[in-house]
């Protein structure tokens, strides 16, 4: 039993329009939805591409920081195991000719871990000039004995501006035991 219908001429044309248009229809939003996909796996393929060059770089910080860790693991390894920053810093305000204007000295040892403690000595000089300062900075920082100057504060004497009362922590790391 076939159902036969009657449709005029224009009728039929109608209906092969709307049929052609539906599907044009269905395969636009098809192509368009591959199209979107497509444009979304460029977008992400970017978006990685990015994240592995970030990666990248902190790969080489990382990779720089461990070098510079192991490095200053061995400069604590090869530090003399009698060191004492305090009778350093002494002998060298003493080569410095700034002994005398030392006002106190306190040392203090915090740990860090395990494996390290932190060797603080805080120094209060008094009527020291800046050229002496600094010299006194630079020749402990450049000793060779991981030595730095953790804080530093600095005023200046109101009867003499040429010269300073100055707060430093000079610190080092050691191992334990």
């Amino acid at each position: 039993m076939a159902l036969k219908i009657n449709l005029s001429q224009r009728d039929q044309r109608l209906l092969i329009g709307l049929g052609a248009f539906l599907l044009l229809l269905v395969v636009y939003l098809t192509v368009e939805s591959v199209v979107k996909g497509y444009d979304d796996l460029a977008k992400d393929i970017e978006k990685k591409t990015e994240e592995v060059g970030n990666l990248s770089q902190l790969r080489e910080e990382y990779m720089e920081a461990h070098k510079q860790l192991e490095e200053i693991k061995t400069k604590l390894d090869r530090m003399e195991k009698g060191f004492s920053m305090l009778s350093f810093i002494e002998d060298l305000a003493k080569k410095q000719n700034i002994r005398e204007n030392i006002g106190s000295v306190k040392p203090k040892d915090l740990p860090l871990n395990d494996d390290y403690d932190e060797d603080i000595v805080e120094l209060k000089l008094d009527n020291v000039s800046l050229p002496d300062l600094v010299d006194f900075i630079y020749k402990i920082e450049n000793s060779g004995h991981l030595l730095k100057v953790k804080r530093l504060r600095v005023k200046t004497r109101f009867d003499n501006r040429d010269l300073l009362n100055v707060t430093m922590q000079v610190t080092t790391y050691k191992r334990k035991g």
